[in-house]
């Protein structure tokens, strides 16, 4: 990895990569505050990079893998240098999904609740439809299963392009003794372990038990654990910087 070239610092993931609830308890919006805060924010502040954030609230491991892929592809079909670019992934949990209707993208949870998307489009009644995803959509070891492919595939196509990136489980670790449970030792094998910040272990769960205080209801960090977070993913840059 390489960080002298850098001009771009590009984050995808979750509402704990968009900085949720820094602002306040209750504002989950993609607001200035909650994304200049957060920790991918400060890394990029701290390196003097151009910062862009394209994490979604409620957004899929399919969503973060969709969108850097588009995103990166489009950069180096305009013929901008992929040197230029440092990505920052922030894995989210896998029974999470991300589906179109009427031409919008809609992004469900398991725990969704209909009723927050007729709030801004009255015809939309998702109730059947979420009550099908959560008999049928959160096999935990199929969403393990398909995260870990997306870990596998997203590095496959940064390095191809030459993008340097790093990846981190925002939320939800990845026990490594899992591997194993699920028989998958080839996917053990590939795993981009050089590019991943503590495989084991997530950015909200590394904090919860020693500083529930920094939390809001719905687990989302403060600014203070955002910062110290970016100090941590700091250190691993400038340890694997060449």
């Amino acid at each position: 990895m390489e960080l002298s070239n850098k001009k771009y610092l590009l984050a995808v993931g979750c509402s704990h990569m968009a900085g949720s609830e820094i602002e306040g308890a209750g504002y989950t919006n993609r607001s200035k505050t909650n994304l200049s805060k957060a920790w991918a924010g400060q890394v990029a502040k701290e390196l003097n990079l151009n910062y862009i954030n394209l994490s979604q609230p409620g957004g899929s491991n399919e969503y973060i893998l969709r969108t850097t892929v588009e995103f990166v592809s489009n950069w180096v079909a305009q013929g901008r240098d992929p040197a230029e670019l440092l990505v920052v992934i922030g894995w989210t949990t896998q029974e999470r999904l991300e589906f179109t209707w009427e031409g919008k993208h809609v992004h469900w949870a398991n725990g969704s609740n209909p009723k927050m998307f007729a709030a801004d489009e009255p015809t939309w009644d998702f109730t059947n439809w979420f009550k099908a995803l959560q008999l049928y959509h959160t096999d935990y070891d199929f969403g393990f299963y398909r995260r870990v492919i997306g870990c596998i595939t997203l590095n496959s196509f940064l390095k191809m392009y030459n993008v340097d990136h790093i990846q981190v489980s925002n939320c939800a670790r990845m026990e490594g003794h899992e591997f194993k449970h699920f028989k998958w030792d080839g996917l053990e094998h590939v795993f981009p372990t050089d590019v991943f910040y503590e495989p084991n272990e997530s950015f909200v769960q590394k904090f919860e038990n020693t500083h529930k205080e920094h939390f809001t209801e719905w687990f989302h960090a403060d600014e203070t654990l955002h910062t110290m977070y970016a100090k941590e993913i700091l250190n691993f840059l400038e340890t694997n910087n060449e």
